[in-house]
């Protein structure tokens, strides 16, 4: 079970950014795998290039809150409780003063803790990687609603439009419904690609009237959704 994700969007500076990858890839994710009940991590690096026509055109929050948007490092555990626990690693008194310092490298960073909703599969589920780990093209969204009866209209589109629709398009793996127990939004979904040529051909498509309607009534975090990269662990 892997239903349970802390996830941090973050910026580096570029002075920073070689060493900072090279411990969080070396040293650091490496060493939360070896924590109890953790079930794999993943680093993505973002294009925000990708998808920005697309992104423009959504409603994002104008809230004071940490605009991290260039990275994404991903944990997954077999229940968000893992990083609530005496020996969390989310907890800074159990980080060691070389981790604080690395983690005070990340400008900007925003942080949820995810429990999932629902998942489907794809038709090329198969080519899912080793241990669970996340595609290496993924776009990841993160938002809140305007109302609860619009929680109710965005439930009924991915239970009924969206979800399915992944689950039948050519280059979809796998796609996951979240919901935060910590953070600024409240929703939150990940999809997973063969890569990001299928998802620009086979998966990005105009919305129909219900369907732009109720997308119309999200409020996104900034960046949101975001095009990424893997890049630990590596590509094989």
């Amino acid at each position: 079970m892997d239903n349970g994700i802390w996830a941090t969007w973050y910026n580096l500076d570029e002075n920073q950014k070689d060493e900072h990858i090279k411990w969080l890839h070396n040293d650091y994710l490496p060493r939360i795998l070896t924590h109890d009940g953790i079930a794999w991590a993943a680093h993505y690096e973002v294009d925000e290039n990708d998808y920005k026509e697309r992104r423009d055109k959504l409603p994002h929050t104008k809230d004071n809150i940490p605009q991290g948007t260039q990275y994404i490092c991903l944990v997954a555990a077999t229940s968000p409780h893992i990083y609530y626990q005496k020996n969390s690693p989310l907890f800074s008194e159990n980080q060691t003063s070389n981790i604080r310092q690395r983690l005070d490298e990340r400008l900007e960073a925003r942080t949820a803790i995810l429990i999932e909703e629902e998942r489907v599969t794809g038709p090329d589920y198969n080519l899912v990687s080793p241990g669970g780990v996340p595609a290496k093209a993924i776009q990841m969204g993160s938002y809140n609603m305007t109302s609860v009866e619009n929680e109710i209209e965005i439930g009924k589109w991915y239970a009924q439009i969206r979800l399915p629709f992944v689950s039948e398009v050519k280059g979809a793996i796998r796609a996951r419904k979240m919901v935060a127990t910590v953070g600024w939004a409240k929703h939150s979904v990940l999809y997973e690609f063969t890569s990001h040529e299928d998802r620009r051909n086979n998966i990005v498509r105009e919305f129909d009237p219900f369907s732009k309607k109720t997308i119309g009534e999200t409020i996104h975090a900034p960046g949101s959704p975001s095009i990424g990269h893997r890049i630990w662990p590596p590509i094989e």
